[in-house]
């Protein structure tokens, strides 16, 4: 009888230690599922996290779509402006510069209230332009004049294999007198840097950061300009002034440049005539061994240039990293 109820008290201890390894198993096997399901749930929340960004981002103003929408907005103003001149032109006896003058206002303006109006209705927060800084950089205006100049002297002999036919027509219809003074030199500086500088290189900025926005409104301002050889030479020209803008965040430092270019273009068909305005740099110094020399400095000036703003862009973009932000600087 002792022997039967100890082979029973044995029974139950080996039953109660094979219940207790099976709930170890258990409780193993559920803290691996357990780790498992938090790695799995973990994945899913960056790659959730990851489209979501993206998805957000795709919102931002200015996308891919809005961008679009402003070289609409640049093209609307243009054909209305089309038309109003050609109304003018018809039926209306008012000197040429004056009428150049009105619809250069027109078509500026249109285009500023249109990309303005596209703003509105994207419910865009910041402001469109930004306080304009009213502090001038002097070295920074000699710098750009200076860039401006040598850029041109490189491009020349590319601008040179263009037909000169449309720089012609385009000089002869601009002219001379206070009215394509006050056009070409007071209202084209601050309405276009208003425009590409202050309206579209400030979005793309706070968006996607300085080096895309430089250069999308860089390639914007050069289309906006229409004839081949004034296309090609302002956007080099949209790029430095973009440039100068980020640095200095001062719209009145790029209007100055934009103005004293402006001048000089001015003052050379003034003195020349539509025919001889285009005068390049290898004619007026007649070629040869003077002009090769005056090439070569500018190209390692145009260089040096170039290699200056970069290695700033990439200094932003290391400090926005540092910081926690976002390319564009924005919190």
């Amino acid at each position: 009888m002792e022997n039967l109820n100890e082979r029973q008290q044995d029974n139950r201890t080996v039953d109660a230690a094979a219940g207790t390894d099976g709930a170890n198993a258990q409780s193993v096997a559920g803290t691996e599922n357990g780790h498992s399901a938090d790695a799995v749930n973990a994945a899913g929340g960056k790659q959730f996290d990851k489209l979501w960004t993206k998805e957000m981002r795709r919102r931002i103003y200015p996308n891919g779509a809005d961008i679009f929408a402003m070289i609409g907005c640049l093209l609307v103003a243009l054909v209305i402006t089309w038309v109003v001149a050609w109304i003018l032109g018809r039926f209306v006896a008012m000197d040429e510069g004056l009428c150049m003058a009105i619809t250069y206002v027109l078509q500026m303006g249109l285009s500023i209230v249109l990309i303005m109006w596209q703003r509105r209705l994207r419910q865009v927060p910041e402001a469109a332009v930004k306080k304009v800084n009213g502090r001038l950089n002097g070295p920074l205006i000699l710098w750009g004049i200076l860039l401006i100049f040598v850029t041109g002297i490189v491009i020349e002999p590319l601008l040179g294999l263009l037909p000169e036919f449309y720089l012609e027509m385009l000089n002869s219809a601009i002219g001379t007198g206070g009215w394509t003074i006050l056009t070409t030199v007071v209202l084209a500086p601050i309405m276009e840097e208003t425009l590409f500088r202050g309206l579209i290189q400030g979005a793309i900025y706070r968006r996607d950061g300085a080096a895309k926005a430089i250069l999308i409104s860089a390639l914007m301002f050069g289309v906006f300009h229409f004839i081949p050889q004034q296309a090609i030479n302002a956007f080099f020209v949209g790029i430095i002034l973009g440039y100068i803008y980020f640095r200095t965040g001062s719209l009145l430092t790029v209007i100055i440049i934009h103005a004293l270019n402006n001048a000089i273009a001015y003052i050379m068909l003034e003195l020349l005539g539509p025919e001889r305005a285009n005068i390049g740099v290898s004619e007026i110094l007649g070629g040869g061994t003077v002009y090769y020399i005056v090439y070569g400095l500018s190209v390692v000036l145009l260089i040096v240039g170039i290699v200056m703003m970069i290695k700033r862009l990439k200094l932003q973009n290391k400090a926005c990293a540092v910081n926690g932000k976002n390319i564009s600087g924005a919190e």
